[in-house]
């Protein structure tokens, strides 16, 4: 990490929040931002990339916040058998003073070898600004931000399947991301399963395949069905759901829930930056509330609210037959579209 290999300042990602994915390896660097996956998938390729590069390669790993005068300089230092080294640190938002001024000098100065990358995570928070900004000059800066936003969450999904000479259909994309919820971990895990026990391109049957019985996507898988009017879709799903051990009340409260957003939407008279604050949910799930508040009017979603209500009692006891009365609900429900 000397003065001749430093590479030009840069920052990955400032306006592009995938841009970590191009991130290449670099002697100082500065992973910063709160997204998790992001960070670990820098550091697995930044390790991978001087694996390729040299064949061996001595890895030395230190949290911030536990750290002891000195270890930088020592694990920065020539190996006995000359091999490159990669020093990583987590936790820069809970470095102690020892660090700070450790990692100063290291920045500054240079290690002294010219084969040492120094890779640090900060989550966030103001904690060692001095020495963030002292990277910033020195070596290069990756954004490791989260993805809010529908096509950022698509552009993900796709990106893993390119990676994977592999391509899913866009609906089938936007279906995965629906049913593994918000951590970027769980969605590139999912992708990963679909390419390995999959051929051929990955459909939206596909996905519900493997993801209809978990007990977040199904539940809601039911309600999506429903409320936009597919009744023999919502039905199937509302049987296999109960089959595979989702609670009927599982089922009401999400039917409850996609009701109630649609209700909101069809009422709402607000500009498009306030619907998420007014649905409560993420910017990328307007559209989906959307695309199903245009099979109903005022008075069509009254009556689903009501026909879930009476559901919801008996699944909760007031029937002998939970099961039966959501089944039931569920085909008033999608039957009753745009009445």
């Amino acid at each position: 990490m000397s003065a001749a290999r430093s590479p030009r300042s840069g920052r990955a990602g400032r306006t592009d929040p995938l841009a970590w994915r191009r991130a290449e390896p670099a002697p100082l660097m500065l992973l910063k931002g709160p997204e998790d996956h992001a960070a670990r998938w820098v550091t697995d390729r930044v390790t991978q990339a001087l694996r390729e590069r040299h064949g061996q390669l001595e890895i030395h790993r230190l949290r911030a916040g536990e750290y002891q005068a000195g270890q930088l300089a020592t694990a920065a230092s020539p190996s006995l058998f000359a091999e490159p080294t990669l020093i990583t640190v987590e936790g820069l938002e809970a470095m102690n003073d020892a660090f700070l001024e450790d990692a100063l000098r290291l920045v500054q100065q240079g290690p002294g070898a010219d084969d040492v990358t120094l890779v640090l995570r900060h989550t966030g928070g103001n904690r060692g600004k001095k020495l963030l900004e002292a990277v910033a000059q020195a070596g290069t800066v990756v954004e490791c931000v989260p993805l809010k936003k529908d096509e950022e969450r698509l552009a993900f999904v796709q990106a893993e399947f390119r990676d994977r000479r592999r391509r899913i259909d866009e609906e089938a994309a936007r279906a995965l991301i629906r049913a593994t919820g918000a951590s970027l971990t769980e969605l590139a895990a999912a992708c990963a399963q679909l390419v390995d026990d999959t051929e051929g391109v990955v459909t939206v049957e596909t996905v519900d395949t493997y993801y209809s019985g978990r007990v977040e996507a199904t539940s809601f898988a039911v309600a999506d069905a429903a409320l936009e009017g597919q009744a023999a879709r919502a039905v199937s799903l509302v049987r296999h759901a109960m089959a595979t051990g989702v609670h009927p009340v599982m089922i009401t409260a999400a039917l409850a829930l996609k009701a109630r957003q649609v209700a909101r939407m069809i009422d709402a008279r607000r500009p498009a930056a306030e619907l998420p604050s007014l649905l409560g949910v993420a910017p990328f799930q307007v559209r989906y509330i959307q695309q199903a508040a245009r099979h109903w009017t005022a008075a069509g979603i009254a009556q689903a609210v009501e026909w879930i209500a009476q559901a919801d009692a008996e699944a909760k006891g007031a029937s002998r037959n939970p099961e039966f009365a959501v089944e039931r609900a569920v085909i008033r429900v999608a039957t009753a579209v745009s009445r």
